[in-house]
């Protein structure tokens, strides 16, 4: 019993380190450097605290695209619905390339986490 509330106050101080994302925004009519990696490191933005996912959205239409990338909150819904795609991932700057992948590192600690909880 006493290792399970250990855990669960240790779990409140890590991750205090806020994560980066890109944030900035490309548009094929008029364009920017934005579009794919390499992004500038301009584009380099520490999230807010509640912020704990980088998006990215895709849009096309009528023969134009937009591409936005931000920091979030949530799991989001990763997925396409009439030219319109979101991707959401908890990485450092992982909302750069052309598909955005879930942290393995995560999903371990989570992994690792459950089954202290339910053995101790």
């Amino acid at each position: 019993m006493n290792c399970k509330v250990l855990l669960v106050f240790a779990g409140l101080f890590v991750g205090g380190n806020a994560i980066k994302c890109y944030d900035c925004a490309y548009n094929s009519v008029v364009g920017s450097d934005c579009k794919s990696a390499p992004i500038p490191e301009k584009y380099v933005t520490e999230c807010a605290s509640t912020e704990t996912t980088c998006l990215k959205a895709v849009v096309e239409s009528a023969g134009s695209t937009v591409i936005s990338r931000s920091c979030g909150f949530g799991g989001g819904v990763n997925g396409c619905v009439f030219g319109a795609c979101s991707y959401s991932c908890t990485t450092d700057l992982c909302n750069s390339s052309n598909s955005v992948k879930i942290s393995i590192l995560a999903m371990i600690g989570a992994i690792v986490s459950g089954f202290l909880l339910a053995n101790f």
